[in-house]
């Protein structure tokens, strides 16, 4: 007798990404489409600053799911000649 038909025997669930709409990418869409980005978070006296590499859709995302947290956000685009390696994630 099946009790939970619909339920398969050792089923894996989803895996769900830490930030979602963050995924990984290949080495050529790195090459071709990730840009430097300056990342600016104020959250009262705190400010939290750094240059990341990403794509446009996930600099737009980090800039969603940064906004509720933080009291102003800054997600730009910059030159790599601009980018201060001592920042750089």
């Amino acid at each position: 007798m099946i009790k939970y038909p619909h339920i398969e025997k050792n089923a894996q669930g989803l895996k769900r990404y830490v930030y979602p709409g963050l995924t990984t990418v290949s080495l050529d869409r790195i090459i071709t489409y990730m840009r430097y980005y300056y990342v600016m978070c104020q959250k009262g006296a705190v400010i939290h600053r750094a240059y990341v590499l990403l794509d446009s859709e996930s600099a737009d995302v980090l800039h969603d799911s940064l906004e509720p947290r933080y009291d102003l956000v800054q997600v730009c685009e910059v030159a790599q000649s601009e980018v201060d390696p001592d920042t750089l994630i």
